[in-house]
């Protein structure tokens, strides 16, 4: 796909078409690294220029708060390219366009192609070849003179938009930056992309972060078309809108969800309450399940149930559990 890219505007000056313009460079501490004055789609971004053949590219956490924030829009996202680093390595990303890229206090081009490199730290980078893709480029001590502006095309391969939220959530799921994947995923929801996997990742990760309607609703809609392929899955939907409905004090549906979440994990694993009374099986996911459905009957008052699922939790082997049947005098 052919785009015009880098049509250039002068913010300040109108310039004749040969005329040049001057950027100065500002050293950043003793890396011996340059930073330059940028702001993209009219938000301030620290900025290093580097000399290696390098485009224009941004870290995932920029990227991912632009585009959050809405500065970077979903038509602005051309797809998923894999690009080669300066020190011979890949880094497979995010194509997108910049929209007003400003640099230094004369030059403002639009639509400038970039790149998110997941293993960059850097907000931003520009190189060398971007400025020499605007016009000649000479270095002058701290200064880049650039010459007459000209258009390049993107070099970006399109593929599914949506595959750049994919990847950065994942990313973000490795790193444990949980709220910064929920964003991610709640992005895909709304370009109805959630597909089986992702739906349960968001589910899952909606309950840890105890965003309890949420986490409902979407539970919900991923019983509705997937209940039943995987017994696992199943498990921790069932498992997770049950203390979701707890921390919201619905306990006649957290025992309903509860209960599905042990039934799908006894079909899972071959076993049952005799199983465990037998004490042939530990599990503490199992036992914390049965353990909060305990704790949820003793809410309710019927003592009776308490104790039942506390100790099956504890001849799980689930530690709470069991600390509670010995507070209590309950055989287990």
């Amino acid at each position: 796909m052919n785009t015009k890219l880098l049509a250039a505007l002068l913010a300040i000056f109108p310039l004749a078409a040969q005329a040049q313009s001057v950027v100065t460079l500002q050293p950043a501490g003793e890396d011996g690294r340059y930073t330059i004055e940028t702001s993209v789609n009219g938000v301030g971004v620290l900025t290093y220029y580097t000399e290696e053949n390098w485009f224009v590219s941004m870290s995932t956490t920029t990227y991912l708060f632009l585009y959050e924030n809405g500065y970077i829009d979903d038509e602005d996202v051309k797809g998923i390219t894999t690009l080669k680093l300066p020190d011979g390595s890949s880094s497979k990303g995010a194509a997108f366009v910049i929209r007003n890229l400003k640099v230094g206090d004369h030059i403002l081009v639009t639509d400038i192609p970039a790149f998110v490199v997941s293993k960059q730290t850097v907000p931003l980078i520009i190189g060398s070849s971007a400025f020499e893709s605007l016009g000649d480029v000479t270095r002058e001590g701290d200064k880049i003179v650039i010459g007459d502006l000209d258009d390049i095309e993107s070099i970006a391969e399109v593929v599914d938009p949506v595959d750049s939220l994919r990847i950065a959530a994942q990313a973000h799921l490795d790193a444990e930056e949980y709220e910064e994947a929920v964003s991610c995923f709640s992005a895909l929801k709304e370009k109805d992309a959630l597909n089986m996997l992702t739906q349960y990742q968001y589910s899952l990760l909606l309950g840890i972060l105890e965003r309890d309607e949420e986490n409902i609703s979407i539970s919900r809609d991923w019983l509705s078309s997937n209940e039943g392929k995987s017994l696992t899955m199943d498990y921790w939907i069932h498992n997770g809108m049950g203390a979701s409905f707890a921390r919201l004090g619905d306990n006649a549906n957290a025992i309903s969800s509860l209960e599905k979440a042990i039934g799908t994990y006894y079909k899972l694993f071959n076993t049952s309450e005799k199983g465990i009374k037998s004490g042939n099986f530990h599990d503490n996911n199992l036992g914390s399940t049965l353990y909060r459905l305990g704790r949820v009957y003793a809410a309710e008052g019927k003592v009776r149930l308490t104790e039942t699922y506390c100790s099956l939790a504890a001849k799980c082997g689930y530690q709470p559990a069991i600390d509670f049947c010995n507070q209590y005098k309950i055989k287990y």
